[in-house]
């Protein structure tokens, strides 16, 4: 029995040793596990540095075969877990190719139809120096503008491309009395270079792409017609001024306090510069908006505008420039304005530019009742 005891009393020889193979085996499966998973953890640490420098420099070439980039690829694609017989995610998915940027030849993306502009509205055009564009159409189509109703002192410019690609900025600002905006300068030359008449069109539409917020494109479709006249008569006149050379070469001319009352819609508080936009219409039916300010306790002073009706309508020192009522008024501030040249003053019976009446050379300023000036130049 005790010889028996001992012989059980431990492991034998040879289960020992398979014991401590197996402990040495195990150890050596784990020490083979750890060095393929640094291996594995340093390639895939490789990997993510080369796509990285790939992306920086830009330079991969999708088409290589080199091995590198093969990993690279395989790794842009995520892997199906083990045992999942399904398709891999994004497996079909073919590289996104811009089918705008040159050389590419891609045919898998079926592009739209891009306009070069965008019609956004057109408009019959009041031969005048300065354009009023209505409220619900400006509103409508330049949202930025929209805002500046609240705001009549604020001004935005707006650049036009016209269809000989030339670049025209305009000033606009909103203005009440005529319940629009006002393009403030610069469409008096866009309106002489196409020769702009009443009933002529413009359009307005936005180019595809667009340099920014305030830009359009402009077309001119020459469309003239009858124009009714507007009637200068004797029972509707104001006042008349004498030019004398100052109001030629100067870009403005001074009217009276006195003649200025004639001009309800236009009342000053004494050393108020504000400026107060009027609308004159001639004989040629042409709308010229000009600007008018308090100059002193006597004197009022007509800027902005009054250069460029003297130029076009050739004006010397001597001629007559009167002011009538308007027999059907946009609103308050808007009135005739008459021109009787000093050539039909000295020859009265040689009428030109349409002269209804003589004149004689009258005062500088002041009411001329029961004398009729020309409505015309």
């Amino acid at each position: 029995m005790s010889e028996s005891r001992g012989l059980d009393s431990g492991p034998s020889d040879k289960e020992g040793i398979k014991r401590k193979d197996s402990k040495g085996e195990g150890n050596e499966k784990e020490g083979k596990s750890e060095e393929n998973v640094s291996e594995e953890a340093s390639v895939a640490d490789t990997e993510v540095a080369e796509k990285t420098n790939v992306r920086t420099s830009g330079e991969e070439n999708v088409d290589s075969d080199s091995p590198t980039k093969k990993k690279l690829k395989q790794s842009n694609v995520p892997q199906a877990k083990s045992g999942d017989g399904s398709k891999r995610p994004y497996e079909d998915v073919q590289p996104y190719t811009d089918p705008n940027e040159p050389g590419s030849d891609s045919d898998s993306v079926e592009m739209d139809y891009c306009p070069d502009e965008v019609f956004l509205f057109e408009m019959e055009v009041p031969c005048t120096n300065r354009l009023v564009i209505p409220f619900e159409l400006a509103s409508a189509h330049f949202p930025h503008l929209d805002t500046l109703k609240l705001n009549e002192k604020q001004v935005e410019t707006l650049e036009f491309t016209d269809s000989l690609n030339r670049e025209w900025y305009m000033p606009i600002q909103y203005y009440r009395d005529e319940h629009g905006f006002m393009i403030l300068s610069g469409w008096q030359k866009f309106s002489t270079q196409y020769n702009l008449q009443p009933l002529d069109l413009i359009r307005i539409l936005k180019p595809v792409p667009r340099l920014h917020t305030h830009h359009f494109l402009i077309e001119v479709e020459k469309k003239q017609g009858a124009v009714e006249i507007p009637a200068f008569r004797e029972e509707n006149f104001l006042f008349q001024i004498e030019l004398d050379q100052s109001d030629i070469e100067f870009r403005r001319v001074f009217l009276a306090r006195d003649d200025v009352r004639n001009f309800p819609g236009v009342k000053m508080p004494r050393n108020n510069r504000e400026k107060k936009i009027m609308r004159f219409t001639d004989a040629k039916c042409k709308h010229w908006y000009m600007n008018i300010i308090r100059y002193s306790e006597e004197k009022y002073m007509v800027i902005d505008g009054w250069d460029e009706f003297v130029k076009e309508r050739g004006l010397e020192a001597g001629d007559l420039v009167g002011f009538f009522k308007h027999e059907h008024p946009c609103h308050r501030k808007h009135y005739l304005i008459g021109i009787l040249k000093k050539v039909d003053k000295q020859n009265p019976g040689q009428p030109s530019g349409g002269s209804e009446a003589s004149c004689g050379a009258g005062s500088r300023s002041g009411s001329h009742k029961g004398k009729e000036i020309a409505g015309g130049d």
